[in-house]
């Protein structure tokens, strides 16, 4: 693997870190998503539009960048005590932002699976697909429940915090991906006789 392709993965894995990590300091948010979503974008562009899906993703990413610029201007984040009583434009705002979240991770999934097909061992190119396959199912139960949770009683409440564990979980288990990725030092095999190409489906 060369050292730019190398670079761009590891900036890919930092970009995703700070979507996922909420710290504030008082009123600050000490890693703002806008720079996350921005070294993602970077990253993507580092890649190449050689990879499929790769200018989908970038503007995906743009998308929320552009959206996470509300966040430097009002809190627009929903914690469990807050979920009944906030307003529906923040309920909206958050959807949307999880829609385009997911759809971008998805892209990453493809982008990172067809740069893996060459130069990746099998059980890492498994966990590609084992690892999108479950952020997939927990991204479409989050859609589904979502808006239940606007009208149910608080004994439900650990429903959403399960939904939001996974959610996190998935998220963590993408971003350990490219940094995997970017370890590879050279090609498997060539003769293993195996489609590097070709993804099961």
């Amino acid at each position: 693997m060369n050292p730019a392709l190398r670079s761009a993965l590891r900036r890919l894995g930092w970009g995703l870190v700070f979507p996922l990590v909420d710290v504030h300091i008082v009123l600050v948010d000490a890693l703002p998503d806008l720079i996350g979503y921005l070294l993602i974008v970077s990253a993507l562009r580092r890649l190449g539009a050689g990879h499929e899906g790769v200018k989908a993703a970038i503007w995906l990413a743009v998308a929320l960048a552009l959206l996470s610029v509300a966040q430097l201007v009002f809190n627009a984040s929903i914690n469990i005590n807050q979920f009944a009583t906030a307003p529906l434009a923040i309920h909206v705002y958050v959807q949307a932002a999880i829609i385009l979240h997911g759809l971008l991770a998805y892209r990453i999934f493809q982008i990172l699976y067809r740069i893996a097909g060459p130069i990746a061992p099998p059980p890492l190119k498994d966990a590609i697909v084992s690892r999108r396959n479950y952020y997939m199912a927990v991204f479409a139960a989050q859609l589904f429940f979502y808006p239940f949770l606007l009208n149910i009683d608080e004994s439900w409440i650990m429903l959403l915090l399960a939904l939001q564990l996974c959610f996190m979980l998935a998220e963590f288990l993408l971003i350990r991906l490219p940094f995997r990725m970017s370890r590879i030092r050279h090609k498997p095999p060539a003769d293993r006789g195996e489609n590097l190409a070709s993804e099961p489906q």
